[in-house]
């Protein structure tokens, strides 16, 4: 019965996180790709994109944790449990994030540097 309390909990944990790391990303990023792509309408295509694949992803990882559960025998094991496949889940959505922010970074400087080439041929 723990453990199936731990994957209930596990999975309403995750859900609220995700979801909520999902929509603060999806509402504050469309302004960083608005300004990457110039074009309201493809910007708010490829942000529903972005968030329906970051929902994707993370909630499969999630569900991919519950496969390797250890056995779980008192409320210690449960806490243990959680904390630990919480932090994964955790770890991965920051490092996500931080890869997609370098990714726009790196995209910028490459058009900056693409623009300022086309300003001196001219």
């Amino acid at each position: 019965m723990l453990l199936i309390i731990s994957y209930v909990l596990y999975l309403i944990i995750t859900a609220v996180i995700t979801f909520y790391v999902g929509w603060l990303c999806y509402k504050n990023g469309i302004h960083y790709i608005q300004a990457e792509l110039k074009d309201e309408v493809l910007a708010n295509a490829v942000n529903r994109f972005l968030l329906i694949g970051y929902y994707l992803t993370n909630l499969g990882y999630a569900a991919i944790m519950i496969y390797n559960w250890d056995q779980v025998n008192n409320m210690a094991d449960v806490i243990n449990a959680l904390s630990k496949r919480i932090s994964f889940i955790v770890l991965s959505m920051g490092g996500m994030h931080y890869l997609n922010i370098t990714l726009i970074y790196l995209l910028r400087q490459n058009n900056k540097t693409s623009i300022n080439k086309n300003n001196t041929n001219n």
